[in-house]
């Protein structure tokens, strides 16, 4: 069953930012094709449970991706991505103690078409599939798929907004349906504040401020929220059941371009407000904690052809 929500902030937030970074990738240089290779890892401190015990999170993943100009108004894209997440859980308390989940992998696919019937107008379409299970469960166990449409105006040569929406199926619930918005807004000629592309390291796209000091170096400050649904296997507490956490990870990123097709981040931040939770195969609650604010660091790299 389908149903429009009533998202709180931190959900409408998520979709702000998914949406943007999707529009962003639609994006490709003026003519012909280009490539881009990304990849990247984040390593989490073990953060406290309120049930007792400790849990902590490292990450990595690696895209690649394709454009290509067909017309003078029409971009084409594909890219396909792989990652995971080794948790960590340690301790007695009621929610560690159970060790719900172990390593997490995710597989994604996504097309995109970019279409500027004018010079203000720019309509944007990524459909998705995405795939996400503990080690041991079915990749295809743990499918979802999605569409995100938008169209963005430009207002002036600073500024770009626009309204859509988005269509996402989820593990054992509802269908989502929510209004998404995308911003490119540049404030100064250094600083700018985006909707864009996010780092590997935190897993995804976010709302971001960007400052370009030189040609060579860039400072980014940003925020997003994420959740995450995957499969567990069949030998857990909770066998074919639905593991999921959540987050709003605020990060800092210096960025140093190598040569003309690189560029090398490093990421520090803070996972705040996270939770966890756990659910039988049927998507009823089994337990849930929440999970107290800690630091994590990564590093991305990307070549772009």
């Amino acid at each position: 069953m389908m149903r429009a929500r009533s998202l709180p902030l931190s959900l409408l937030c998520a979709v702000l930012f998914t949406t943007a970074t999707t529009c962003s990738d639609a994006q490709p240089p003026d003519i012909g094709l280009g490539l881009a290779l990304e990849a990247g890892a984040a390593f989490g401190a073990d953060a406290g449970l309120d049930s007792g015990g400790d849990v902590g999170v490292d990450a990595w993943s690696v895209r690649l991706s394709g454009r290509r100009a067909v017309t003078d108004n029409l971009r084409l894209g594909l890219a396909a991505g792989l990652g995971e997440q080794r948790y960590r859980f340690s301790g007695d308390g009621g929610f560690s103690g159970l060790r719900p989940w172990g390593d997490v992998r995710d597989a994604r696919v996504s097309a995109s078409v970019l279409w500027q019937p004018t010079d203000r107008w720019d309509l944007f379409a990524i459909p998705t599939l995405r795939w996400d299970a503990e080690a041991g469960a079915s990749l295809g166990d743990g499918q979802i798929a999605g569409l995100i449409t938008a169209a963005s105006y430009k207002l002036s040569d600073r500024l770009s907004i626009g309204p859509g929406v988005g269509v996402f199926s989820e593990l054992e619930d509802d269908t989502d349906f929510f209004p998404i918005l995308a911003v490119d807004w540049r404030l100064t000629d250094r600083l700018s504040l985006r909707t864009g592309r996010g780092f590997g390291a935190s897993r995804g796209p976010g709302l971001t401020f960007d400052w370009v000091a030189n040609d060579q170096w860039s400072v980014s400050l940003g925020g997003r929220y994420e959740k995450d649904r995957f499969r567990l296997d069949d030998q857990g507490v909770a066998a074919g059941g639905v593991g999921q956490a959540t987050s709003t990870p605020i990060y800092l990123a210096v960025s140093r371009k190598l040569g003309r097709i690189g560029r090398l981040r490093g990421v520090i931040g803070m996972e705040l407000n996270g939770s966890l939770r756990l659910e039988d195969a049927h998507g009823d609650l089994l337990q849930r904690t929440d999970v107290e604010d800690a630091p994590f660091a990564g590093a991305t790299f990307d070549l772009r052809f």
